[in-house]
Parts: structure tokens; C-alpha cells; sequence
């Protein structure tokens, strides 16, 4: 568990085991023991930074998947097959497919389902949710329109698409990839808003272009964060793998070029316009949506409120914040009042809800 390399092997093993057994029955021990070993691990891995040493957390941070699956496997046991997503009762939550004729088709996630077929193209569903862009072969060789389609996730839910060219697009929650059935001849353009991660296929001659409101990124193949909520304050682009170039889109001019290596960031202050360029702090910090875990170094209650409010579809009263910071790691699949009760009792702070409003009081 503590080696890093192995987290990805002991999560098959343990889904491999959950999914031969036709039914587990705890005795009250074990469900006992298991709640116990949740505890522990939202208080060694979830803490005030003023109460602990920040710093000791990502001294174990090679641990923490090991920790979020053990915790997600009670959720599972206790669940007993229920949709973990579904953290807060909405009228709809599911993700949704715009047709460039402003048609809109909801996503179940689990259908194999033709979702849109159009000008020799084919959107499909398989039945993880993952949504396939394919050209026909028979009409591959036409020149059809560009049209663009949408997918928008809806609070709570994330999407995997295959664009056409092979590359890949992970979104978060509460974000909308736009994308052409077709590329153009000089280049692949896609836009995003929200946050996606990237895993582009090679193709020197054809470069692959991520557009956001203030920012175009241009891409050859290579892997790639982008963060561009509309209602943060920064966007950040942060590479892994391969080479970008980021241009800032806002103020008088086009700004220039800003040319990425693996293990770089570009932040973009929307308030200054301003592009400053770094190393990268945490990538477990950039990367923790993706892998199913909030992961947070230093962040300020307002920050990981934002999160929440998009993860688990809720609203903050941001009036009744305290000031505090946290670091450390909470699982994406928790219940809502779960994971206010890591923060609640890591501060001690009280947390009222009624119905999807949260207010604070310390």
C-alpha cells in the first residue's frame, strides 16, 4: 500500500474480488472495524494546516489512492450497489449531448446507445458511460461541414469523449467540451470551459488547439491539464507530458507565446491579464479530480467550498466562511454530510444545511 506503483494493481485486485462475490455479509465487527479504519483515515489525511504540519501529508502522499480505495470499498459494502455520484437528491444530474441544431440528449451512462449520426459521423455511448466520435468509413474521404457538437457534465458526474483523431478528453464536473465531427485541414480545434484533462494523439502537421474565453493553447501531442472555471480567479494549464504553447487571449493585444515543458504551469490572473509561468507545485493536487480524490495543500474553507458546490451540486453561504486553510485528501465518493463532517471535526466548526444551502457557524 505505501508503494506508489502498486496502487493501480491492488484496486484491480480488490474490484476483481468485489465483483465475484454475489453477496457480502459483515457481522458487526467488521462493520465496526471498517468505520474505524475510515476515521483514521480522515484524520491522518485531512487536517488544519494550524493543528499539523502540512507538510507531513504529502510525505505519505504515495499512500493516499491506497487510503481513498479502502474507504471506498466500505462505501461500497455499506451502499450495496447504489449510484455513489448521486451525493444530493436533484431533479436531473445527468450529463448532456447539444447537437449543433441546439438539440439536447441525456446521458445515462451505462447504455451502449448511438447518440447522434450526422454528415457521415457517429456519436456513440458504451456502456461505461465513455462517449466514441467516429467517422464512417464509407464517407470518409468527403469534405463535410465543421459543425460542432457539446457535451456538458452535470454537477457530480465526469465524461470521458474520443475525439475522431483518437485523443482523449477527461471532463470534470460542471465543465462542456465543444468539438467538431470534423477537423479542419490545417489544424484539430476544440473549446473548453471548465476543467478537462488532455491526452492528445501526435500529429506534427496538424496541431491540436484547446481554446478557452482568455487563453489559446496549441497542442502537437502531449498530456494536459487545463483549469478555466469561470468563476475562479486563475486559469491554470498544467503539462505532464510532451509540449504546449499557451497564448493569453484577454486585454488590448494578443499577449505572446508561452512555451510549456513537462513539469510546468501557466497561471493566468483574469483579474491583472497577466500569464506567470512555474514549476509545478503538486500534479497529485492538479490530477486528484481525476482520480477520484479533493487534494488540497494549503487551500483556504472558500476554495474547497467551490469544489463542493460543483461536486455535490449545493450552495454556500460564502458570508458565514471562516477564515481557515486546510491540507490533505477527502474521496470524491463520500456522501455530502460525510465529507462536511471530515471538515466540521477537523476545525470544529458546526455546519447547518437546509436542503442544499450550507451556512457556518465556529
Amino acid at each position: 500500500m505505501r508503494q506508489k506503483e502498486y496502487a493501480k494493481l491492488f484496486r484491480e485486485l480488490i474490484l476483481e474480488d468485489l465483483q465475484i462475490e454475489e453477496e457480502i455479509e459483515l457481522d458487526d465487527d467488521a462493520k465496526m472495524s471498517i468505520q474505524q479504519l475510515d476515521e483514521y483515515f480522515d484524520h491522518e489525511y485531512f487536517f488544519q494546516n494550524r493543528k499539523k504540519n502540512p507538510r507531513k501529508l504529502f510525505a505519505w502522499i504515495s499512500i493516499a489512492a491506497a487510503a481513498s480505495i479502502i474507504c471506498a470499498i466500505s462505501v461500497l459494502w455499506y451502499g450495496n450497489g447504489r449510484d455513489l455520484s448521486d451525493h444530493t437528491t436533484r431533479a436531473d444530474a445527468r450529463s448532456t449531448l447539444i447537437t449543433s441544431n441546439g438539440k439536447e440528449i441525456k446521458l445515462d451512462g451505462t447504455s451502449n446507445v448511438e447518440l447522434l449520426r450526422q454528415n457521415g459521423a457517429v456519436i456513440l455511448q458504451d456502456s461505461l458511460g465513455d462517449i466514441h466520435v467516429k467517422v464512417l468509413d464509407s464517407l470518409s474521404s468527403l469534405k463535410p461541414p465543421i459543425i460542432y457538437q457539446t457535451i456538458r457534465t452535470a454537477k457530480g458526474k465526469q465524461s470521458r469523449i474520443y475525439l475522431t483523431d483518437g485523443s482523449a478528453v477527461v471532463l470534470n464536473s460542471d465543465s462542456q467540451l465543444k468539438f467538431p465531427l470534423f477537423y479542419e485541414e490545417s489544424h484539430r480545434e476544440v473549446e473548453l470551459q471548465g476543467e478537462g484533462f488532455f491526452e492528445v494523439e501526435t500529429n506534427k502537421n496538424k496541431p491540436f488547439i484547446v481554446k478557452t474565453h482568455d487563453q489559446r493553447i496549441k497542442v502537437y501531442g502531449t498530456k494536459f491539464n487545463v483549469n478555466n472555471y469561470e468563476n475562479e480567479q486563475t486559469t491554470k494549464t498544467t503539462l505532464f507530458h510532451g509540449q504546449v504553447s499557451v497564448q493569453n487571449l484577454i486585454g488590448s493585444s494578443p499577449q505572446k507565446e508561452y512555451v510549456l515543458k513537462p513539469g510546468e504551469q501557466i497561471v493566468l490572473d483574469k483579474k491583472s491579464k497577466t500569464l506567470k509561468q512555474d514549476k509545478t507545485k503538486n500534479e497529485e493536487q492538479v490530477l486528484g479530480w481525476k482520480n477520484g480524490v479533493f487534494v488540497y495543500e494549503n487551500a483556504t474553507l472558500k476554495e474547497i467550498m467551490k469544489d463542493f458546490a460543483r461536486w455535490y451540486n449545493i450552495e454556500v453561504d460564502i458570508e458565514s466562511l471562516p477564515v481557515l486553510t486546510f491540507s490533505g485528501t477527502i474521496p470524491r465518493n463520500y456522501e455530502l454530510d460525510r465529507a462536511l463532517s471530515v471538515i466540521s471535526r477537523t476545525a470544529n466548526i458546526k455546519i447547518n444545511r437546509t436542503g442544499t444551502m450550507l451556512k457556518f457557524e465556529k
